[in-house]
């Protein structure tokens, strides 16, 4: 059995309820909501990405809405951003085998 999680964004919340059997699909056994803040800080988009906190302010640098020191951004133009961010920068000579 795999669990799979669904993500809605919506004006109103879905008309779905814990333990309720979706046909074809499965049964719900958990929901969460979250709010994003207006504004947030590198650490907060470190711990939901896997991504140094160099390269992340180098890669939103142009999206920046606080200081050189202080780094806030807008959660709502950087996340997209960083969910289809593929690291693939590697450094160094070719390996020799």
């Amino acid at each position: 059995m795999g669990k799979y999680i669904f993500v809605v964004e919506a004006e109103k919340p879905p008309q779905v309820f814990i333990n309720e059997v979706i046909p074809n699909i499965g049964k719900v056994i958990e929901m969460k909501a979250e709010e994003l803040p207006k504004r947030v800080d590198a650490a907060w988009l470190q711990e939901r990405f896997s991504i140094s906190r160099k390269a992340l302010i180098e890669k939103l640098r142009i999206f920046n809405k606080g200081t050189d020191t202080k780094h806030l951004y807008d959660p709502k133009e950087v996340m997209p951003i960083l969910e289809n961010l593929h690291v693939t920068n590697k450094r160094g000579a070719r390996r020799k085998n």
